[in-house]
């Protein structure tokens, strides 16, 4: 987790623009920015781990709230309680789902997990035919507030935080400092993503654009 809280950052970069007026904007282009960071890259401090039960027959479970995607083709597990055994499931979607040519309609192990990002479920398919223990790993999103109040990012890297928000607040103020400062950001993003290996099942990478435009305001 950061080290700084988010007003502190705000201040920082303001101060280092020349303009600690633009508050209430900086107060969005930081939810903004983080937005950013949790999406572009599969950092290591985003992986959760969920640990429940599935019932025999079971369909539509329940997600955790804040589940973004799941972290590896390895992320859902099925335990025997009474032998212990391991089963990974397949994570699949429905466009995965409706290419099956014949489809299991009984109860038995499960093979897939059948996921649906829309109402935030899952089902086993087939269904399953006995109680499971379950673990899920899965990377989470970070809930953004739908009202800015001081908050400590996730994101454990303030020197990053405060750049970002800078950078914006240059080309916010067509600052002839912004093409330069963006240069910084991105030698700055990628030193820190070399710190941490990439998962072999997806390219974690993300290049910042030529032009570090405001994003777009998603709420959870």
């Amino acid at each position: 987790m950061s080290a700084q809280n988010s007003d502190t950052l705000i201040a920082n970069a303001l101060s280092r623009l020349g303009n600690p007026t633009l508050t209430t904007d900086a107060q969005t282009w930081i939810l903004n920015i983080l937005d950013r960071f949790y999406e572009d890259f599969r950092w290591p401090f985003l992986e959760k781990m969920f640990v429940s039960s599935i019932a025999a027959s079971q369909s539509a479970i329940a997600l955790p709230s804040d589940f973004d995607e799941p972290w590896d083709n390895d992320s859902f597990v099925l335990i025997d309680p009474s032998s212990g055994a391991y089963q990974y499931l397949q994570p699949i979607m429905q466009f995965d789902y409706d290419a099956l040519s014949n489809p299991v309609t009984t109860a038995s192990p499960p093979l897939y997990a059948l996921i649906d990002g829309n109402a935030k479920t899952w089902t086993p398919y087939p269904l399953a035919n006995k109680t499971y223990t379950l673990h899920i790993r899965y990377k989470y999103k970070p809930i953004r507030a739908s009202v800015y109040a001081n908050f400590t990012p996730a994101f454990p890297n303030d020197a990053l935080i405060e750049q970002a928000i800078f950078v914006t607040g240059l080309q916010h103020e067509d600052d002839e400092r912004y093409q330069l400062e963006l240069g910084q950001l991105r030698a700055m993003m990628g030193e820190y993503k070399a710190k941490f290996n990439k998962n072999p099942h997806k390219n974690l990478s993300a290049r910042l654009s030529n032009k570090f435009k405001q994003i777009v305001v998603i709420r959870s």
